[in-house]
């Protein structure tokens, strides 16, 4: 309830900035009721994100929202809100069907809160490549999943974009599985992570990431978890010497908005929207590869250790986890991992 209130009461503040600034009201704002749309309607819409340029959902965001004014012929334009400026992830998520924002790129297992099927876009060890990835998601099973975990959470999930493994930034060196018994790490606070790391033996510790570094220099915790171009836009490098290429997850970003909202839209601004979340995941998948690659490059250079691990014994450890902790996602974990052409 308490986000709820929040988010109505951001909703009727940006209301009233539109209604200052630009006269506000009717299409020109989604915040109105879309199914009332016609042809020559606009749309302004407000894209929340948590980060700022060069990140993998700003820059997502950004390809998205020049290929979608494209296809409309200006009909749709979508100003991009960075560092968390309309609020919290969670926030946002409670918020979107007041109009606290029209849209938003983030992660599918964001939407854990709403339905427990989210937790796929974190259950370790089920993709084994950039490849297989974007197969999935690119695939009739990729949208079924958007679909079925859309339909239980309210929203309209589109695209898909590949963020890159998740690895480990430590502050000690470490190697195989053992080496994390007790570990203390920084991880997001969703089921799936904290879960994960537990049945590794370490002890992951919720908090948020622009706390991270400082709790990294004093000592507060001795890692955290990331792909390896976003802890360099953390500037971990400059705390952790160590950094683990677990690739334990392969998160996908994709673009969420108001379920009841996007279904009011007209059909061909419907069919736009979602052509340009699927172009711009996949133009942004393909450079965060290139990301990758450079920011393992600068980490060697600047005299960090960037450690690989036996993923099969990692792979092997995590046997049985899907079903003893998440039996109802059993069934997608066994048809993804069989999806691997490399298999």
């Amino acid at each position: 309830m308490k986000k709820r209130l929040f988010a109505s009461m951001m909703a009727m503040m940006v209301a009233a900035g539109c209604l200052a600034g630009c006269g506000g009201g009717g299409s020109n704002s989604s915040s109105g009721d879309a199914a009332g749309a016609t042809e020559g309607d606009t749309y302004n819409w407000k894209m929340a994100l948590n980060s700022t340029a060069g990140d993998n959902a700003y820059d997502t965001a950004a390809v998205f929202a020049d290929k979608v004014k494209e296809l409309t012929d200006g009909k749709v334009n979508v100003e991009l809100y960075g560092g968390a400026s309309l609020g919290s992830t969670s926030e946002v998520l409670e918020g979107l069907s007041y109009g606290v924002a029209d849209i938003i790129c983030e992660s599918v297992g964001t939407l854990a809160t709403f339905t427990p099927l989210a937790n796929i876009d974190a259950m370790p060890y089920i993709y084994n490549d950039y490849d297989h990835f974007m197969n999935v998601w690119y695939s009739d099973l990729g949208q079924e999943m958007k679909d079925t975990i859309g339909e239980a959470s309210g929203f309209k999930l589109m695209g898909g974009t590949f963020r890159g493994p998740r690895i480990v930034t430590s502050t000690k060196e470490m190697h195989n599985v053992n080496d994390f018994k007790g570990f203390k790490l920084r991880a997001p606070n969703l089921e799936m992570y904290l879960k994960t790391w537990q049945w590794m033996g370490a002890a992951p510790t919720p908090m948020a990431m622009n706390e991270t570094y400082t709790a990294l220099q004093q000592g507060t915790v001795s890692g955290q978890e990331n792909p390896m171009a976003d802890s360099m836009n953390y500037a971990f490098n400059e705390v952790c010497k160590y950094w683990i290429k677990t690739n334990h997850v392969y998160s996908c970003n994709l673009f969420i908005m108001d379920a009841n909202y996007f279904n009011g839209l007209p059909e061909d601004i419907q069919s736009a929207v979602t052509e340009a979340a699927e172009y711009a995941g996949q133009e942004v998948s393909v450079k965060q590869l290139e990301k990758e690659e450079a920011a393992e490059a600068k980490l060697v250079e600047e005299g960090c250790a960037v450690i690989d691990v036996d993923l099969d014994a990692f792979k092997a450890h995590f046997d049985g986890f899907a079903d003893k902790n998440f039996p109802d996602l059993k069934d997608w974990t066994d048809r993804i991992k069989a999806m691997d052409a490399g298999e």
